[in-house]
């Protein structure tokens, strides 16, 4: 799916929620979760490509694989909390909009963690 195809779903998905919603704002609101769940879907179904792009960038770079792990779990993670932010907020729920940002803001550190530390070590064994 392009961009071109994914703009006009979207466009299409909002008019209709847009008069739906005066009358049934439950099937607004599904509608607008289902339109974005086919959009991340056909965006996730290009992750093959990119993974094998990053793998080829890895092999040819000699970079630690962990590294790359950890690169796009936290992508992954920011994908995710991004789609449910939009998701709570779509439907009213600004306060739980917020914590789920903060959660997602919360395992990004902790997944990225094991990176801190490896700096942290580069720093202190480059300091006399």
């Amino acid at each position: 799916m392009n961009i071109v195809s994914i703009g006009v779903l979207a466009v299409v998905a909002v008019i209709v929620a847009l008069t739906l919603r005066p009358k049934n704002a439950e099937i607004a609101l599904m509608l607008t979760v289902a339109c974005a769940v086919l959009i991340l879907l056909a965006v996730l179904s290009q992750a093959g490509q990119i993974i094998g792009t990053v793998n080829s960038i890895v092999a040819a770079a000699q970079i630690n694989t962990g590294y790359i792990a950890i690169l796009l779990k936290v992508v992954g993670i920011c994908l995710l909390t991004e789609f449910a932010v939009n998701t709570c907020r779509d439907a009213g729920c600004q306060s739980l909009a917020g914590n789920v940002s903060l959660a997602g803001k919360l395992l990004v550190t902790v997944t990225a963690l094991p990176l801190y530390t490896d700096i942290l070590n580069t720093v202190i064994g480059l300091v006399p």
